[in-house]
């Protein structure tokens, strides 16, 4: 009954599978010691579909002046890091 107290009848009855009407009966007139239920902790946001790009182009410019273009229509992205760093050394 403390639970049920602090936290409401609802949140303590459900998880517990108790019955809510007669937790509820059986706290009557006794008074709440948080009066209000705490504010989640945490919040899950949930997107309504994900998000996609039909098409994208990205250029690299190394300090040397040499440029390198990439341009893809796809759903996924390529490994960027691998592109970046295989450029990079052929450069050198």
């Amino acid at each position: 009954m403390e639970l049920a107290r602090q936290h409401g009848v609802y949140s303590v009855a459900h998880p517990l599978g108790l019955d809510y009407t007669k937790l509820k009966k059986r706290l009557d007139g006794v008074p709440s010691i948080e009066g209000k239920a705490t504010a989640p902790a945490f919040v899950e946001l949930i997107a309504s579909r994900p998000a996609t790009i039909s098409e994208c182009v990205i250029e690299f410019e190394s300090s040397m002046g040499s440029k390198m273009r990439i341009q893809w229509k796809d759903s996924s992205a390529p490994d960027w890091a691998s592109l970046l760093r295989a450029w990079r050394e052929a450069e050198r």
